[in-house]
């Protein structure tokens, strides 16, 4: 029971501000992105998707995040 309530108060909130995230799909890969801090989040797995994508693609997915 308190597990489920914490889950509820923590999901798909910044781990860093608190604030809400928003899903980014790119390239079939799901990265959250902080509303606020715009800090980037990536969940299991996610990290060594981005480590297979070529060099040129990998600055295109950063270049997303860029303000």
């Amino acid at each position: 029971e308190e597990r489920k309530r914490l889950k509820e108060l923590h999901y798909m909130h910044c781990p860093k501000c608190g604030m809400k995230l928003v899903e980014i799909d790119y390239k079939e890969i799901k990265v959250d992105k902080c509303s606020e801090c715009e800090g980037i989040w990536l969940d299991a797995g996610e990290l060594e998707a981005v480590s297979h994508l070529e060099r040129s693609v990998i600055d295109k997915f950063f270049g997303v995040f860029k303000k």
